[in-house]
C-alpha cells in the first residue's frame, strides 16, 4: 500500500483526501480514472491534465478554463459527442511519453477557475454525469494515491515556464547532459545564467580567478560591495548564486592545462570561453580527439574614431560549433596561438550587452544541436557584426 505523500497546496491536498487519483508530473497536474463514455455508451476511464503552478501552502488560480483528455471521443448519454466540452482533437505529447487526445475548454457560468480545485471537481461533473446514466457507480474518486513530487527534477521548485506554453516535452531533450563551462568571465558567466535555467543535470565550472569590481559590471546579476571585497573566486562566486535555483553546479577554482584536460572526458558538451589562444589549443585538441563535440565563443572589440572625430566601438561576436564529425574549420575561425599576455589584457575590451549577446548566440546554437530549436543552416560558425547589426553563417556541412 502506497503512503500518503505530504501535500501543502490546499486545492490538491482537498482532491486526494475526497479520494481523487492525483499525480503532478513535470508540472502538470494529472487526474487519473474520469469515468466517461465512448461513442459506443461504453464506460470508459480517462485522465485529465493542465498545467500546474506550485506556490507552497498557498492557493494557485490555475492559467486558464483549459484542459487535456486523454481517451477517446467521450459522448453524452443520448449518444451525442460532448462538443459543449471537447473544444478539438489534441493529439499532443505534454512530457516524458505521456501523450492527450483531445482539449477541454468549459467555464461554469463562463466563469474562470479561482483554484484548482474548482476546476476539477468541474470537469469531473461533466463527465461523470453522462457516465452514471450507464452506471450509477460511476466515480472518480478511486482513493489511489501517487507521488507528488518529481524526484528527478534538478530544480527547486517548478519550471512552470516550459508548462504553461506546452514546451515541456521539447525542454526534455535537454535533460541528462553534463555541461562544463571554460572560463567564467563575461560571456561564460552568461552563458552559465542561461545553462542553469534548462534541466540539464550538471554543469561545471572551471576558472581560477577571482571575481573582482570589473567582472560585477559584465555578469548577470548584482554583486555587492561586501562580495567583492571578500574576493571569491568566480567558480565559487556563480556556483553560490544559481544554487538557489538548481542543483548540480559544480566549481572547479584552477585553469586547464595538459595535465589536468582529461578532466571534460566525462562531459557531453563543453563552452570554451576564453581569451587565450594557447588554452583555447590545449583544451580544443583534447575535446576533438576525444570526440565531445563544443561551442568556442570570441568576442574581439576594438576603439575607431568615427568621421567626426568621436571615439567608438565597433567588432564582432562569434560562435563556432565544433563536432566529431566537423572540425576542420576550427583553425581558420578561432585563435589558437600563444598571446602576449599584457598586450591581450589592455585590448581585451568586452561589454555587458556583447558578452550576454555571444552568450545567447551559443546557448541558442547549442539548443539547435541538441533539437530544441529548429536548424535549417547546419552553420557551425555564426559571426555577429556590430557596425551593421548583422549575422553570418558559414561552415555548414558539405
Amino acid at each position: 500500500m502506497s503512503i500518503k505523500p505530504t501535500v501543502l497546496n490546499p486545492s490538491i491536498k482537498r482532491l486526494i483526501e475526497e479520494g481523487f487519483e492525483i499525480e503532478i508530473v513535470r508540472q502538470h497536474l494529472l487526474v487519473h480514472s474520469i469515468p466517461y463514455l465512448n461513442q459506443a455508451r461504453e464506460l470508459r476511464l480517462a485522465t485529465l491534465a493542465c498545467p500546474f503552478t506550485e506556490n507552497g501552502e498557498c492557493d494557485t488560480i490555475p492559467q486558464d478554463h483549459t484542459m487535456f483528455f486523454r481517451g477517446e471521443n467521450p459522448y453524452n448519454a443520448t449518444g451525442n459527442p460532448m462538443s459543449q466540452v471537447v473544444n478539438s482533437p489534441r493529439k499532443q505529447i505534454l512530457f516524458d511519453n505521456f501523450d492527450v487526445d483531445y482539449y477541454l475548454s468549459n467555464k461554469p457560468n463562463n466563469q474562470p477557475f479561482s483554484n484548482f480545485y474548482d476546476k476539477v471537481i468541474h470537469y469531473h461533473t461533466l463527465f461523470v454525469s453522462q457516465a452514471r446514466v450507464v452506471d450509477p457507480n460511476a466515480d472518480g474518486r478511486t482513493k489511489v494515491v501517487h507521488g507528488q513530487r518529481d524526484e528527478q527534477s534538478v530544480f527547486c521548485y517548478p519550471d512552470t515556464a516550459s508548462s504553461r506554453v506546452g514546451i515541456t516535452a521539447i525542454t526534455q531533450k535537454l535533460e541528462g547532459e553534463s555541461i562544463g563551462i571554460v572560463g567564467i568571465g563575461g560571456t561564460g558567466s552568461y552563458i552559465l545564467d542561461l545553462l542553469a535555467k534548462t534541466p540539464v543535470k550538471e554543469i561545471h565550472l572551471f576558472d581560477a580567478d577571482s571575481f573582482e569590481p570589473h567582472n560585477a559590471f559584465r555578469s548577470p546579476g548584482a554583486a555587492s560591495l561586501e562580495q567583492l571585497q571578500s574576493m571569491p573566486r568566480k567558480a565559487e562566486h556563480f556556483r553560490d548564486i544559481y544554487t538557489a535555483m538548481r542543483g548540480g553546479i559544480f566549481s572547479h577554482t584552477y585553469f586547464l592545462d595538459e595535465e589536468n584536460v582529461h578532466e571534460l572526458d566525462e562531459f557531453t558538451f563543453v563552452f570554451v570561453a576564453v581569451d587565450n589562444g594557447g588554452a583555447r589549443r590545449i583544451i580544443t585538441e583534447h575535446l576533438i580527439s576525444r570526440g565531445i563535440p563544443f561551442i568556442d565563443v570570441g568576442m574581439g572589440i576594438e576603439m575607431v574614431d568615427n568621421e567626426f572625430g568621436d571615439a567608438q566601438l565597433r567588432g564582432t561576436c562569434r560562435v563556432t560549433l565544433a563536432t566529431r564529425d566537423m572540425n576542420s574549420h576550427l583553425p581558420q575561425r578561432v585563435n589558437l596561438k600563444d598571446d602576449d599576455e599584457e598586450a591581450l589584457y589592455r585590448s581585451n575590451i568586452q561589454v555587458a550587452d556583447l558578452n550576454a549577446l555571444n552568450a545567447a548566440l551559443a546557448v541558442m546554437r547549442w539548443k539547435q544541436y541538441m533539437g530544441f530549436y529548429l536548424d535549417q543552416e547546419l552553420a557551425h560558425n555564426l559571426n555577429f557584426t556590430l557596425p551593421f547589426q548583422s549575422l553570418t553563417r558559414s561552415d555548414a556541412p558539405s
